[in-house]
């Protein structure tokens, strides 16, 4: 697929800007129209064509709607703004369904679930060690112990994973 240089994109920007489009709005704007710009290269036309093709739909009667819909719908009250985290504060003006804000609000759960499986898998490989340089195996031993509670850190991170999954598959469908 054909890239658009730097002066196909500052002038697909000016456009923009020309039509009104805000700050918050003129990067997700921008990314769409040569997005769009680019396919139409790749399908074969020439850049002056895509570009055509591209701005009659994006006229500055459908910039003003976009932007009117995108604050109402991706804008913060400020009721809101006062309960948000700060994920909800980063992605304020940002489409929140490409996956992105759903890593970040999954991002200490996994954390700590890899943390205690890492735990637990050390400990089950230093009972491990212990139990080849002694011979004996006991559950009520101190490496037996080592292992049991390893085991358990292990299982409740797996166990905890698997519902996370779980939990963003329902998610999805929806």
């Amino acid at each position: 697929m054909e890239k658009l240089n730097p002066q196909q994109v500052a002038i697909l920007h000016n456009h923009l800007v020309h039509s009104g489009s805000t700050d918050a709005l003129l990067d997700e704007l921008l990314d769409h129209l040569a997005c769009e710009v680019e396919y139409y290269m790749w399908i074969g036309l020439p850049f002056e064509s895509a570009l055509n093709a591209v701005l009659e739909q994006a006229n500055v009667k459908a910039v003003r709607h976009l932007q009117a819909t995108y604050q109402t719908e991706l804008a913060m009250t400020d009721e809101q703004l006062q309960r948000a985290s700060l994920d909800d504060i980063v992605f304020e003006f940002r489409n929140k369904a490409y996956g992105a804000y759903d890593l970040r609000q999954a991002y200490r759960i996994s954390l700590r679930n890899a943390f205690i499986m890492a735990i637990g898998l050390c400990m089950m490989l230093m009972a491990i060690m212990d139990l080849m340089s002694h011979k004996t195996w006991s559950y009520l031993s101190v490496s037996g112990l080592v292992w049991l509670a390893g085991l358990c850190a292990v299982t409740f991170a797996g166990g905890s994973w698997y519902l996370q999954h779980i939990r963003q598959q329902q998610l999805s469908i929806r």
